[in-house]
């Protein structure tokens, strides 16, 4: 794209946000990570579109050279690190790796490890086995051995960011395999808190490299109900906005950390056979469950409007043949932000499902709990929360269409480029930046064309973690009791839209691939340990341990 900027700096720098040196004919930035490099001239009023992802499959068949450069590394900071991607959104990992990325040397630890992570990515796109990936994977791994040892290297978010890497490497890697994620390299990121924090040369990017490594513990030890790590709580209590401000992803994480502490608390006392919980100890409960879900709220409150979804109509709204629940959409201005909100709905269907299992556990037990002469409004606080409930579960089910669209095929590079492929927001607007939503407006088409990318790239692994959690939250007795409440045919709707995920990032899967026919409340019964879509949830979950998301 032609830069249309005041500035001297290439386009693609000022598209990526990013300081320029202003080099020419190309910038140093653009020359290391391989991307296009143009400037400004008379010939402004010229559009160019990147069309190299045409080309990926032919070059992949071609014997490869020292001079061919890398086209993974450059695929993967486009539709991954940059695309949908704003620093008020940020968790802390995507939205930094391009600018660290672009000051290190080919040879760095980071450069290797992006190259691991780009070439993984890309594989799975080019449908190959390719053992690149996990020769770029060894590579990486001895360079990071060797650049530890050096004690002024461990504060540098290169090294941090090159740990985070590598673990999202080994992450896609367990899921895939249908086993549990290895946490080697989210345990070095760990110990490398206390360098990050005492390195002022790098303190706004190092604040947001906490903030991920934090995300990704409170993810983590909400999937696992266990608590948080001691050596990690003095760092969700540190707060210095010198360093970065405060965005509303680290706002929502560090409500997170509540809600992980009290469904470790609650599953511990649930699950002591030893000892009946008191009417005390179910009472403190849900009181600070009521606490933790006023805080949701507020947080709810603060989001600014163009956050919020717009909610569109199947037949009316959308094209019919894209598979929405209840014939109801709801889009959103980027995956982040859909993916955010869908982080707090999870954490609110955890509060939920802990309230309602006090609850009913003081109904069920009645006299025989423990200093149940106390008073408490159960029938009034059920059902407020099972209201609750059947809302965010539809909200959840009402962002599916948003990430997939009317996609059922296995991806493939030439997905990028297939009109066929319909995704409802981009019917609606496509936005440029920050900006709110306007109905039936579209931008440019460079911005038009970023975007659909981005939903391409990003949309099935953005919805793949909630339609887990949402099976995943019924196979214990609570989670069987609020099942009672869903609408019926939601469950089996849910269950389909995950065997479709699992088809479109071609996940192993023993249910076959998915069919949009395919009647699964007829195929798959019953059983003590759940369906077996249930039991493939839990296998792909068991991978997602320590991957950001819900």
């Amino acid at each position: 794209m032609v830069n249309r900027g005041r500035s001297g700096g290439c386009a693609t720098c000022k598209q990526r946000r990013v300081k320029c040196d202003e080099t020419k004919p190309k910038c140093r930035s653009c020359q290391r990570l391989g991307f296009g490099c143009e400037y400004k001239t008379k010939y402004a009023n010229l559009k160019f579109r990147d069309q190299n992802y045409r080309f990926h499959r032919t070059v992949a068949t071609m014997p490869r050279s020292v001079a061919v450069p890398d086209t993974s590394v450059p695929f993967f900071l486009q539709h991954y690190a940059s695309m949908g991607r704003q620093l008020s959104s940020a968790r802390g990992f995507y939205e930094v790796l391009i600018p660290v990325y672009s000051s290190q040397s080919q040879n760095s630890a980071l450069s290797l490890a992006v190259s691991a992570l780009a070439s993984k990515v890309l594989s799975l796109w080019r449908c190959d086995d390719s053992r690149l990936p996990r020769e770029n994977y060894t590579r990486a791994v001895n360079r990071l051995r060797s650049t530890i040892q050096h004690r002024d290297e461990c504060g540098n978010p290169a090294t941090s960011l090159a740990i985070l890497s590598l673990q999202i490497y080994e992450n896609i890697s367990s899921v895939y395999g249908l086993r549990p994620g290895t946490r080697v390299h989210y345990d070095g990121a760990v110990s490398l808190l206390p360098f990050i924090h005492s390195d002022s040369t790098n303190r706004v990017t190092n604040a947001y490299v906490r903030r991920f490594i934090l995300h990704t513990e409170i993810c983590s030890a909400m999937r696992e109900e266990r608590p948080l790590q001691e050596s990690v709580r003095p760092w969700l209590e540190f707060k210095n906005r010198a360093d970065a401000p405060q965005n509303l992803s680290s706002v929502l994480d560090n409500i997170g950390a509540s809600v992980a502490e009290l469904q470790a608390r609650y599953v511990q006392l649930s699950r002591n056979d030893n000892i009946m919980p008191s009417f005390s100890d179910l009472r403190e409960i849900t009181t600070e469950a009521k606490c933790i879900e006023d805080r949701l709220l507020t947080w709810a409150r603060n989001v600014p409007e163009h956050w919020h979804a717009l909610k569109v109509t199947s037949g009316k709204d959308i094209d019919q043949s894209i598979p929405a629940y209840l014939s109801t959409c709801e889009i959103y201005s980027s995956c982040s932000v859909a993916t955010l909100w869908n982080f707090w709905r999870v954490q609110r269907l955890l509060i939920v499902k802990i309230a309602i299992g006090s609850l009913n556990t003081i109904s069920t037990r009645g006299t025989d709990c423990p200093g149940s002469n106390e008073t408490l409004p159960v029938n009034d606080y059920f059902v407020g929360y099972i209201n609750t409930f059947q809302s965010l579960m539809d909200s959840v089910c009402y962002s599916v269409p948003f990430y997939l669209g009317n996609r059922i095929r296995p991806l493939n590079i030439t997905d990028f480029d297939d009109p066929e492929i319909l995704f409802p927001s981009c019917d609606f607007f496509i936005h440029k930046g920050e900006g709110p939503f306007d109905e039936k407006i579209t931008g440019p088409q460079s911005s038009r064309d970023e975007y659909r990318r981005h939903l391409h790239a990003q949309g099935p692994w953005h919805v793949l973690t909630p339609l887990i959690r949402l099976l995943t939250f019924f196979l214990d007795d609570c989670g069987q009791l609020l099942a009672t409440f869903l609408r019926s045919g939601q469950i089996e709707w849910i269950r389909e839209q995950l065997l479709r995920v699992t088809t479109l990032l071609h996940l192993p899967s023993q249910t076959g691939e998915f069919n949009e026919k395919l009647q699964l409340s007829n195929l798959l019964p019953q059983g003590s340990d759940g369906t077996r879509v249930e039991r493939l949830a839990q296998d792909i979950r068991q991978g997602l341990t320590f991957m950001s998301g819900p």
